[in-house]
């Protein structure tokens, strides 16, 4: 029970992680200890799993498709998008620094246990990480792709790709819909009751995840370390995108960077101490957990 309501709040953290653009729920499950459990788990759904069933009974099928994992992560997922994405929305648009400046600390903190996790760290893994930390502020510098049709194929292809993304450390999928402006429609369906659309982008969703899962378990079965590597750096360059002092752009552009000083000047406050109290507070949140994680071991 005590393991469920541990991957459960592992959960509850992603959906609150997916919520913000810029801040991916992969990078969340990595920092917690579950990406690689959760990437096998994913990959594991399969239709041998009904073989599985058949042959051996519903125990064995149950513990093949690690389903009390996956059923209690997703859990926590949805139940966090549904309890806190007004929450986060309001905090967004009235404490935006803050906010930003929490996940700075988090995300940063946390590329120091993964590093320290590598059992390699020769020159391969180092290449890694540099390409991983170019090719993530690179996509974060591009402008958005402005308005486009709607239409269920445009959802369910925005489902497929977005969920690609946030299933990679350091890319955000709710940042991958800014880019594609895709990000207001899915919310504005949600809350508008499309259900055509809905069903579309999550559809999207499922056969976007089963079928780059595989690819992730390939890869980290056969090059763990430089994809770690590689995943550390996109976390270290998504930064660049989660910079607290900037100013959204209108569809179609990229946001302005700004000093806190000049942000004070366009917004009246810079909110430096609650600022700096947060990154406080997300750099703590990885010490803690590493620590945990360290003590379980």
């Amino acid at each position: 029970m005590k393991d469920l309501f541990s991957i459960y709040a592992r959960g509850v953290a992603m959906g609150i992680a997916d919520i913000v653009p810029g801040v991916s729920g992969g990078t969340l499950a990595l920092i917690t200890g579950i990406y690689t459990e959760l990437i096998s788990s994913l990959a594991a759904m399969h239709p041998r799993l009904l073989l599985v069933w058949r042959q051996q009974g519903f125990v064995a099928f149950w513990q093949a498709g690690n389903f009390a994992f996956l059923l209690t992560l997703f859990a926590g997922i949805l139940s966090s998008i549904a309890l806190f994405a007004r929450l986060m929305g309001w905090l967004l648009e009235n404490y935006p620094v803050p906010v930003w400046a929490f996940f700075c600390g988090l995300i940063a903190a946390s590329v120091v246990p993964i590093w320290y996790s590598l059992q390699e760290k020769k020159w391969r893994e180092a290449l890694a990480f540099i390409c991983g930390l170019g090719a993530a502020a690179t996509i974060a510098l591009l402008p958005g792709l402005g308005q486009i049709s709607l239409s269920p194929q445009v959802f369910l292809f925005s489902g497929a790709l977005a969920i690609c993304a946030m299933i990679l450390p350091g890319i955000s999928g709710s940042f991958i819909l800014l880019l594609l402006g895709m990000y207001q429609p899915v919310l504005d369906a949600v809350r508008g009751g499309q259900w055509s659309n809905l069903l579309a982008f999550v559809l999207g969703c499922a056969v976007g995840l089963l079928s780059f899962v595989h690819v992730l378990r390939w890869l980290l079965r056969r090059w763990h370390d430089p994809l770690m590597a590689l995943l550390g750096g996109f976390m270290v360059g998504s930064l660049v995108k989660l910079w607290p002092w900037r100013l959204a752009a209108e569809e179609g552009f990229r946001d302005q960077w700004l000093s806190p000083s000049q942000y004070a000047l366009v917004q009246g406050s810079a909110m430096l101490p609650q600022a700096a109290l947060a990154l406080f507070v997300g750099v703590l949140v990885v010490v803690m957990l590493f620590r945990i994680d360290q003590r379980s071991d």
